[in-house]
């Protein structure tokens, strides 16, 4: 059955300048730290401040010198900062579930949606590698159209029992690397893609033995 949300964030990021976005970025910030409802916030707080820090700088070395990589520089700070609070946008609305209290004690807007949407699929073709380094494991999947944010889940016992299954972390992006594993042990994961109707199915499980 396809849940309805009326309300979702409204990112409104169109159309500000390098100085707006940075004040908003910093907002957010505000409106997140201590905020019980978002726990763990994706990205997390001081990646935001670190990329609002970069465009401020950004910014201010464009009035002051005005060279052309200067402003390519700044172009690509505030592209950076947009793709995180996009990113942020997807956690909230994830985390929120579409209440339009809790949206805005994020610092994002609302907007209702015109009609329903249709529900998640699965994401598809879910992939676990290990990688050159030590307790990694890079995982990548298949994108889901219209989702908001996707939901990554580990095990590290038998996956067919509910409770083995815990929270990894969300991503806007349908790859992740998993960092600080242990190598002596075997994990397994999955991923579930939400969008403005709610979650959807899980992936096919995939399972690796990072070096």
């Amino acid at each position: 059955m396809t849940i309805i949300i009326k309300y979702t964030v409204k990112l409104g990021l169109d159309g500000l300048s390098p100085a707006e976005l940075v004040e908003r970025a910093r907002a957010h910030v505000i409106a997140l730290t201590g905020n019980l409802t978002y726990a763990t916030p994706v990205p997390a707080l001081g990646t935001i401040t670190a990329a609002a820090d970069a465009l401020e700088a950004a910014d201010i070395a464009v009035q002051q010198n005005g060279g052309k990589l200067d402003y390519l520089a700044r172009k690509e700070r505030m592209k950076e900062l947009k793709d995180l609070l996009k990113e942020l946008g997807g956690y909230v609305q994830a985390i929120s579930k579409g209440d339009p209290e809790k949206i805005a004690s994020a610092g994002f807007g609302t907007r209702k949606l015109p009609e329903p949407v249709g529900a998640m699929t699965a994401p598809p073709n879910l992939r676990a590698r290990i990688t050159d380094m030590l307790g990694e494991i890079d995982l990548r999947w298949g994108r889901v159209f219209g989702r908001m944010i996707y939901v990554i889940w580990y095990c590290m016992g038998d996956p067919l029992v509910e409770e083995n299954w815990k929270l990894l972390t969300m991503s806007s992006k349908n790859f992740y690397t998993v960092k600080g594993l242990d190598s002596r042990k075997t994990y397994t994961f999955r991923v579930v893609a939400e969008g403005a109707a709610g979650p959807g199915p899980a992936s096919d499980i995939a399972a690796a033995q990072p070096l």
